[in-house]
Formats: structure tokens, C-alpha cells, sequence
């Protein structure tokens, strides 16, 4: 039977609706963008001044953080934005800020684009990429605290970002005791 009238119009639109919402839109604005971004790489013919080792050591920096991750969190790490592990992970690589796996998509990124030597590159890179990476990660830090609440907020309180606390793992300053007993 043959559908006419309005329904025949709105079937396959509620279909593409219903793909749509399936998609993981941070994950997948992150993929194309990075995609996009190694592709404008190597079609790029300017060049900067630059090592391309400088971009190769970066490149490789960031391929063994990622490794680093995949092994430490294997079946958790191919989940979705949405957390798939029923605990927080805290520990390994996580225990240096909370998402080393897009700091070292960021890492990786940039050294492609710098061993390339692409100008187009690293503006894209920039512009689009690197807030690709951030915009999942806070969608991500978001959905971990609704799903692990005060848990999530201390170890958040502890470890960075993108980056680790450097104030929390290495203090800047002398401790109070040394400066009020005069030993520094």
C-alpha cells in the first residue's frame, strides 16, 4: 500500500530525523574536523620555517599518550561522548588531567601540520580543531558529573583539564611553616 497525503512526505524526513539524533554530534564535529584539518595539511603549498622534526617528535609524543590511553582503558575507550565505564577513571593517564586522549589528538594534529609545514594547517587546527577537541571534552565533563556527581567534582577540584594542575603537583610557592619560620 502506497502512502499519500502529508505522510508521504514526512516518512522519510522523520526518518532522517531519527538517523540524526543517533549521531554523537561532538565526536563526530571532532572527526571531521580533524580529518579535515590533515587534509588542508597536505594540500597546502605554503611552507613555514620550521624542523619538520620539530612536527615528527610532536606527532609521535602525541601517538604514545594515545596509545597510553587505548591501553590503559581499552573497552571503555570506544564508547561514545556518553560515559560507558560504571566508575570514574582516576588512575594512569588520568591521574595527570582528565582527558589526555584529546590532548593527544591536539598533540598529534600539530605535529602533522608542523611536520608539513602548513601555514592553512595550524590556523585550521586553531580554529577548528583544537575547539572540536575541547568542545567534546566539555560535553564529556559534563555528562560525568550528572553520571558520578561529588566524585567527579573532587577529582575535577584536583586534575586539569587538558593540562595537568601544576600548582597541585608541583607547588610554586614555599609552604607557609618555611616562610613564617624564616627559612627561605
Amino acid at each position: 500500500m502506497e502512502t499519500t497525503g502529508p505522510n508521504r512526505i514526512l516518512r522519510p524526513v522523520l526518518g532522517v530525523v531519527s538517523v540524526l539524533s543517533k549521531v554523537n554530534l561532538p565526536s563526530l564535529l571532532m572527526a571531521l574536523s580533524f580529518t579535515a584539518n590533515m587534509f588542508i595539511g597536505f594540500l597546502d603549498p605554503t611552507e613555514i620555517l620550521i624542523s619538520k622534526e620539530i612536527g615528527e617528535a610532536l606527532l609521535i609524543c602525541g601517538f604514545l599518550i594515545f596509545t597510553d590511553v587505548l591501553l590503559y582503558l581499552r573497552s571503555g575507550f570506544f564508547g561514545e561522548t556518553e560515559p560507558k565505564l560504571d566508575f570514574l577513571v582516576t588512575k594512569g593517564p588520568y591521574r595527570f588531567c582528565r582527558h589526555p586522549q584529546y590532548l593527544s589528538f591536539i598533540i598529534m594534529i600539530l605535529g602533522i601540520d608542523l611536520m608539513l609545514r602548513s601555514v592553512i594547517g595550524i590556523v585550521f587546527a586553531l580554529v577548528l580543531s583544537i575547539p572540536s577537541a575541547v568542545y567534546r571534552a566539555k560535553i564529556e565533563d559534563k555528562l560525568l558529573r550528572n553520571k558520578f556527581g561529588e566524585e567527579w567534582e573532587n577529582y575535577a577540584n584536583k586534575v586539569g583539564f587538558l593540562f595537568p594542575k601544576l600548582r597541585k603537583t608541583f607547588p610554586l610557592s614555599a609552604p607557609e611553616s618555611q616562610r613564617r619560620n624564616g627559612d627561605l
